[in-house]
């Protein structure tokens, strides 16, 4: 589709144009790998806010226990769908809702996502600037092939 949009006609044209279609690629997997990483995150998250809620007014000695406890759960959750409906009916009682889940996972996944985000963004970049390029290009030979086709107007 972008060599049928671009019509490259030149090798650099065409190598420019092989660049940007590796970068949208690029930048399709980065956002696939946002995703993966989000989902990869959510049983550290489920385990984070499962810790909050029963740790709630423990004694500092049993932090360690509540911290295992609440990872073991999170892992049934992932693993056991009936216990996933248990755990997310108990976070639900405790007033923790499906944007709260992805708040924290956001939070337990924010330095790789950034990381993403960065990578996909520069990605983007290169796309535009490469577009650019492509675009002056096209102008300027598309104005010296009308010069050349009319030099009576020169």
């Amino acid at each position: 589709m972008m060599v049928d949009d671009i019509r490259p006609e030149t090798n650099i044209e065409w190598l420019w144009t092989l660049d940007l279609v590796e970068l949208s690629w690029e930048i399709l997997r980065y956002r696939r790998l946002k995703k993966r990483i989000l989902d990869a995150h959510r049983v550290a998250a489920i385990a984070a806010i499962l810790q909050r809620v029963d740790g709630e007014g423990m004694p500092a000695e049993a932090k360690p226990m509540v911290r295992t406890h609440a990872r073991r759960a999170a892992a049934e959750w992932r693993d056991d769908r009936e216990a996933a409906i248990e755990i997310e009916a108990r976070l639900d009682r405790c007033g923790f809702d499906a944007i709260d889940i992805n708040a924290e996972v956001f939070v337990q996944a924010r330095e790789l996502f950034d990381m993403f985000d960065q990578l996909m963004i520069a990605a983007q970049r290169l796309s535009v600037g490469l577009l650019r390029e492509i675009s002056i290009r096209h102008e300027i030979v598309g104005r010296v092939r009308r010069v050349i086709r009319a030099p009576d107007s020169l």
